[in-house]
């Protein structure tokens, strides 16, 4: 069994803090846990992620999990420092690598995922929420796909999900023009079903116990509509695979490959190598300043 009782703890690599949440302790609470890096995706944290689903498949104690972050961010998407802008990026093809296989394992998830989103969302972190059963988000969450200035490819399914959610205008907005947007936006173009307001809370943001509210509440909301385990677990299974549709699954993968293998050829191509440069993007994978505007 993943955690007990109220407890908190690292999973895995450490890269997430998970606890138990609910009547019966069958929601899963999973912070993004690597707050000096703006909870940013790198490996491990990919492959903990996978592992936690792989883990919790089978699992009748767990009925549904949230996603939150620690801190200030939900996530700043792709940690840079894992090399994505540099030639030797596509030398193993990114279908294979942890990104690649955890985006695979998102999309065939059979349980409640949902998310709370409690500060900005960038790149992975924005399109991994249209895969999400349920997303609520504070009110000054930022969500943001910038995609094209990094001369990347749309990601995760962003293709085909975002005009499927927003319509294709709205969408493009965020693709296309590397919009980024607000919580209100965000709320009318369906990529959050709520916008709450955070709480006066006293508690230390930096204390390892420390979860938001928006977190809180939606767990709590959660758990209403929950039935009793066993039965709970598997009833959520069941409505997810019809919610979803029946061929869903097959088809968003395949839309996945396709993306995956325009990226590695942007890769290839030298493309992305080129917009880091042009960023000031140094292999560290931060922004070099002196006489450039574009920030990150």
């Amino acid at each position: 069994m993943i955690a007990s009782g109220n407890s908190t703890v690292l999973f895995g690599r450490g890269t997430l803090k998970i606890g138990r949440r609910g009547k019966q302790r069958s929601i899963l609470l999973v912070a993004l846990h690597r707050p000096r890096s703006m909870n940013a995706f790198n490996d491990d944290m990919y492959e903990d992620l996978i592992d936690l689903m792989k883990a919790t498949i089978n699992d009748d104690s767990v009925a549904a999990i949230v996603l939150t972050g620690t801190g200030e961010y939900f996530s700043s998407g792709a940690d840079l420092k894992n090399g994505n802008f540099h030639p030797e990026a596509g030398g193993r093809r990114t279908l294979q690598k942890p990104a690649g296989r955890f985006m695979m394992a998102l999309i065939a998830y059979p349980k409640i995922i949902a998310a709370a989103v409690q500060g900005p969302a960038v790149g992975i972190a924005v399109t991994l929420l249209m895969h999400c059963d349920l997303v609520h988000a504070s009110n000054d969450a930022t969500f943001w796909a910038p995609f094209t200035r990094l001369a990347l490819v749309p990601e995760l399914c962003s293709s085909v999900t975002f005009r499927e959610s927003m319509g294709l205008s709205k969408g493009n907005e965020l693709l296309l023009l590397g919009k980024k947007i607000d919580a209100t936006t965000a709320y009318n173009y369906n990529i959050i079903s709520r916008v709450v307001e955070p709480a006066n809370q006293t508690n230390d943001k930096t204390s390892f116990d420390y979860t938001n509210n928006v977190a809180e509440n939606l767990c709590t909301e959660m758990d209403r509509g929950l039935l009793t385990l066993p039965l709970g677990a598997r009833t959520s299974s069941y409505f997810v695979r019809l919610i979803r549709g029946g061929q869903r699954k097959e088809q968003l993968q395949e839309v996945c490959r396709r993306e995956l293998v325009l990226l590695d050829e942007r890769f290839d191509n030298g493309h992305t190598l080129e917009a880091a440069k042009s960023l000031k993007i140094g292999s560290n994978g931060k922004q070099r300043p002196p006489n450039h505007k574009a920030r990150l």
